[in-house]
């Protein structure tokens, strides 16, 4: 599909401002993953910036949640993530996280013809599917709240928080209480599954058994065990749990999710499985870490600043009104 003015009714580049751009739209397939995956870790750090997609989430959402709940749609990547190219090369890649209205039209620059043809040609689809539209990224993201401007979405409050942390200069990982231990999956092997989706589901609300969902992240290409990080109670039960990514080519790292177990908090578990996580980022190449939340006064934001960031964005999320709206 060739992406053109006519593909939606309020393409923003009608309004002058930015220039038009004919990129060809494709799904995602098994033969052009490779290249997706390079796309990405070639776009960080910007790209983690601006839209809070690096490598290691691109990864998991291909490798990890959405393969076991959809793997009776084998469509379904291809529906949720395109590729638009110029010419043969990938210029911006369109992901949708759960499938959802949600979309992030990730670029590895300031982009904004990109972003306002791709913008077009997505809106069309979801309008075709019957799916509202929604768009992730940083408030300090300014280019990009113009191309929204001009395409007809509404700005609405914070989403979260981003937060950035410099692993040059993370303090040491603090003690835990006498009987607990943290250790990684390297030292725990994959017994430790049924413990950690008991603590993700107690601390989450989740009612499906997390353990397919575990097993298929060590099928991704940037499964490190020493980034899966437990504490473990007396008696052995997982009280605590974090699992992290690291890109070895841009620096760039990530941790989701953090959880503790409800019979557990407050003993400061949280805290020594994240450090012990970005300790071992950085002994895998890694520069900086991000860590998202939910906006303030969410429980983990006191977490997350108590851990030293070097910076916390916002996410803004711009919408197309709902029928019947003012907007």
């Amino acid at each position: 599909m060739v992406v053109t003015g006519g593909d939606a009714p309020r393409d923003p580049r009608r309004a002058g401002t930015i220039p038009a751009v004919d990129l060809h739209s494709e799904p995602l397939t098994d033969e052009t993953l490779d290249e997706a995956v390079a796309f990405f870790g070639a776009a960080n750090p910007f790209s983690q910036k601006t839209w809070g997609w690096d490598t290691g989430r691109f990864v998991d959402w291909r490798w990890g949640r959405n393969a076991v709940v959809f793997s009776d749609d084998p469509g379904w990547f291809g529906r949720n993530c395109r590729l638009f190219r110029e010419d043969g090369r990938l210029r911006l890649v369109a992901v949708a996280e759960y499938g959802e209205d949600d979309v992030c039209l990730v670029t590895g620059a300031e982009d904004p013809a990109a972003v306002a043809a791709a913008l077009a040609s997505v809106r069309a689809d979801h309008e075709r599917r019957g799916l509202g539209l929604a768009l992730e990224f940083s408030d300090r993201a300014a280019w990009l709240r113009e191309v929204c401007r001009e395409a007809g979405l509404v700005e609405e409050p914070a989403t979260g928080h981003e937060w950035e942390y410099d692993l040059a200069g993370l303090p040491e990982v603090p003690p835990v209480p006498d009987g607990f231990e943290v250790l990684t999956l390297a030292d725990t092997g994959d017994a430790v599954y049924r413990g950690v989706s008991d603590c993700l589901r107690a601390a989450f609300g989740v009612e499906r058994d997390l353990v397919p969902q575990l097993r298929h992240l060590e099928a991704n290409p940037m499964f490190r065990p020493e980034l899966s990080v437990v504490a473990v109670a007396p008696g052995g039960r997982v009280a605590g749990y974090c699992r992290g990514t690291a890109d070895a080519g841009n620096g760039v790292c990530g941790i989701d999710p953090v959880a503790t177990h409800p019979d557990f908090q407050g003993r400061g578990l949280a805290k020594a499985v994240v450090l012990r996580c970005l300790h071992n980022q950085r002994a895998l190449g890694g520069r900086f870490a991000y860590i998202g939340s939910a906006p303030e006064p969410a429980p983990g934001t006191f977490l997350y600043r108590s851990l030293g960031p070097a910076g916390r964005t916002t996410a803004c999320t711009w919408r197309i009104p709902a029928e019947g709206s003012s907007a």
